[in-house]
Parts: C-alpha cells; structure tokens; sequence
C-alpha cells in the first residue's frame, strides 16, 4: 500500500526565484516519481529584509510562493508568533549568535512556521514528510533517500551528513512516521526544555538533536547537499565535507597557518584546506 507523502515547505521564500528550478528537479519531480505527494506550505507575509548576519537588505516579492504548486497554504504577518512562542523568556538564557537576538528572533518565527505547516501534514494523515526550506538550491535529487525512506519500517529522519554545528543539520529533511514527523517539525515545542536542560542558551542545530533524541528516533545520513541563496542570487559558501573531515580541519588549521607563516606558504595551505572534500 503507498504512503502519504507530504512536501512542507516554510519560512520565507526570500530567493524563490533562483532556487524553484533545483526544487523541482531535484525535491519535486522524484517525489512525483515516487508517490503522489501533497505540497503544503506555510510562509511569512515579509515585505522586506535587512540581516546584517546575512549582508541582506531590500524589498522581497510578497507573491513569490506562486513559483512552487502548492496544495495547502498558509500567510501569516511576522511578529506575531513571538509571543506565543516566549521570545521574551527564552531571550533570558543567552543569545548564541550573540547578534542582539536578532537571530533568535528569525529561528523563532522559522520554528513557528514549520511547527504549522506539520501540523497541517499530520493532520492529513501524512506518513512521509519532505520538510524543505524554499531559499536553498538543491544540487543532488532527494529520489535514492526517498526511496529508501518509503521502504523503511520505522520511525526515522533522513538527515544531510554536513555542517552540524554541534547538533544535527536542520536545513531539510525526510522524515518517516508521525513521531518522527513530529519530533523533527514541532521541535518549537522543546524550546524551554532545552534551556533548562542545558547548554541553556536556544541554539537552532543543538534543538534538532536533542528534539529527536528526547523522541527516541533514529537519524540516517544522506548525501544530498544544498546551498542558501541569498534575496540577490548569491549562493552562500557551503561546507560539504564529512563531519570528521570539518573537525580534522579545524583543528589543524591553527598549526598549518603558523607553519605556512615561518614558511610563506599560507594561500597554498589555504587552497589545500579549501579543497579537501569527503
């Protein structure tokens, strides 16, 4: 018997225009190949952008979602969320981006939106999710990972396997079961249970895992990778190597520098570091 398949998207569509085209090849079509998936989104009715954490300012297209088919949507004004939500008592257990909460602020509203764009999908019985943020561009074609996760007999999210920041990467996802479907999409929920459980301060990837593991759900890696494109068409510098590779960087970068210092060698260590991949 087939599973019903949802597509979410949310958040803002910000670069919708440069990235719908990787969506519907690599996101949409293999899932049309696959099943026969619902698309639901919910998006904030932003009429502008100014992240200095980004380098982003201008006006954005408040229409632009029309790029993607959408069965089931939702508009909603920003800032509204905040309250529901507690943005005033989790402020008091730290800013870790250290940006005067601006950022808490934006993962705040991009954990609303998720949390009712999944309800919406569970609410309609959904037993696969494809939780995909519409500003990244899709380099490889989610149909090997979807296939496996369509086969898959127990509750588990499908995760890409770089940039963890210490947690779990959180920008897409395949997610197998309503618990797993839950635990990933309405992790908003978990917000004030992780401050008082420590590293205290909200931290976006850190929530990821510990959501999951508080849920008991298994995490599998996947190849699959995607780039942020800004409101202008820049795609943002992404580091794609395997976590223990980003580590191993990390920690000799420190030593290769001073050594290529006394030697004069530091573009070439650089390019070298730059190059390694998994």
């Amino acid at each position: 018997m087939s599973r019903k398949v949802a597509i979410c998207f949310f958040g803002i569509t910000r670069s919708l225009s440069y990235t719908h085209n990787s969506i519907e090849a690599n996101v949409l079509a293999p899932a049309r190949k696959l099943s026969s998936p619902k698309i639901y989104a919910h998006f904030f009715l932003q009429k502008e952008i100014d992240n200095a954490r980004s380098g982003e300012k201008g006006r954005l297209d408040p229409e632009e979602y029309g790029l993607l088919p959408i069965d089931w949507l939702k508009l909603e004004e920003p800032n509204h969320c905040l309250e529901q939500w507690n943005f005033e008592g989790l402020k008091a257990w730290g800013d870790s981006w250290d940006d005067e909460f601006r950022s808490l602020r934006n993962l705040i509203h991009q954990l609303h939106s998720l949390h009712t764009v999944t309800q919406a999908a569970l609410d309609d019985g959904a037993e696969v999710c494809l939780f995909c943020r519409p500003d990244l561009r899709y380099h490889d074609s989610l149909n090997g990972a979807l296939s496996q996760a369509l086969q898959a007999n127990r509750d588990m999210v499908f995760l890409p396997r770089w940039q963890d920041f210490g947690g779990l990467n959180d920008r897409f996802s395949i997610c197998i079961g309503p618990g797993a479907i839950a635990a990933y999409g309405q992790r908003i929920l978990m917000t004030e249970e992780f401050c008082r459980e420590g590293p205290k301060a909200l931290h976006s990837e850190r929530l990821l895992a510990f959501s999951l593991a508080k849920a008991g759900v298994r995490v599998r890696r996947i190849r699959a990778r995607a780039s942020r494109v800004r409101m202008n068409g820049e795609q943002s510098y992404e580091d794609f190597a395997r976590r223990w590779i980003s580590e191993a960087k990390r920690a000799l970068h420190p030593r290769l520098t001073a050594l290529a210092d006394r030697a004069g060698l530091r573009q070439i260590i650089r390019n070298i570091l730059r190059r390694i991949r998994p």
